[in-house]
């Protein structure tokens, strides 16, 4: 058996929030549960499957990461979530600078 090999560049902070995630403009902003972050991104859970590569816009909470703000993120993958619906892992576009976790 090979050894798990963590490849992430920052650490994985597993806690649950909710958050606003917009796929587009026209389709407004739904709450999402996020199930872990870092500093790179994030896994949530949503109702619809999308896609890889996909651009989503995720507003994070003050008590999340210091201060409330928009982020510009792309899926990275997306597969049926045992809870029912999706997870979800996207990747920030520009990695937050801080996070009150860090």
């Amino acid at each position: 058996m090979l050894p798990k090999i963590n490849r992430r560049q920052w650490p994985r902070h597993e806690k649950q929030y909710l958050v606003q995630i917009s796929t587009s403009l026209a389709a407004g902003s739904v709450p999402a549960t996020v199930s872990n972050f870092s500093r790179g991104g994030l896994c949530f859970l949503h109702t619809e499957a999308l896609d890889k590569g996909a651009s989503v816009m995720i507003r994070l909470p003050q008590d999340l990461i210091g201060l409330a703000r928009d982020v510009r993120a792309k899926v990275k993958w997306c597969v049926p979530s045992r809870s029912g619906g999706y997870a979800v892992g996207v990747q920030y576009v520009e990695p937050l600078r801080w996070t009150r976790y860090e």
